[in-house]
């Protein structure tokens, strides 16, 4: 199990500081770079794994996926089309959302393609972990007296 902390956090990516004091694995570096699926932020501790994704199944979502975002901009542009019964405009309009929505299609696989389509497994970030902290009532937390003493949970945002 590898513990640490989002230093920063740039798309889909993180870079994580790790706490080695809480860290089983040995050989890391201070600063790692890894894929950040759940959208940690600055501050945040989290859990980091190795996690390799099925390449069957990247392969059939790279497929479908520009078929689908295809179909979706030719339903879109047809129905923005009709609804505001464009006479000149109809064909032009569906063939410019048709090229929209692959333009988002071919942005998002490049970027799937990078963090998530690899021969070896990657670091992952899988959960963010709250942060205890213990409050004393007299203000003073080093005394050791526990019957005055509340605990909450507190997420780092």
């Amino acid at each position: 199990m590898i513990k640490g902390t989002v230093i920063s956090r740039k798309g889909e990516r993180a870079k994580v500081r790790i706490n080695f004091k809480e860290t089983d694995e040995r050989g890391l570096r201070a600063y790692v770079d890894c894929w950040n699926p759940i959208s940690a932020h600055p501050g945040d501790n989290v859990t980091i794994e190795y996690r390799k994704i099925d390449e069957r199944k990247a392969k059939i979502f790279m497929l479908a996926f520009p078929v689908l975002c295809v179909a979706a901009g030719f339903v879109f542009g047809y129905s923005i089309a009709n609804y505001f019964q464009m006479d000149f405009w109809y064909y032009p309009f569906i063939v410019g959302s048709v090229l929209v929505w692959g333009f988002v299609a071919v942005n998002y696989l490049r970027i799937f393609k990078r963090d998530a389509v690899s021969s070896q497994e990657q670091l992952t970030v899988a959960s963010i972990d709250p942060v205890e902290f213990v409050v004393d009532g007299d203000g003073d937390a080093a005394d050791g007296d526990s019957k005055n003493t509340k605990s909450f949970l507190y997420s780092g945002r």
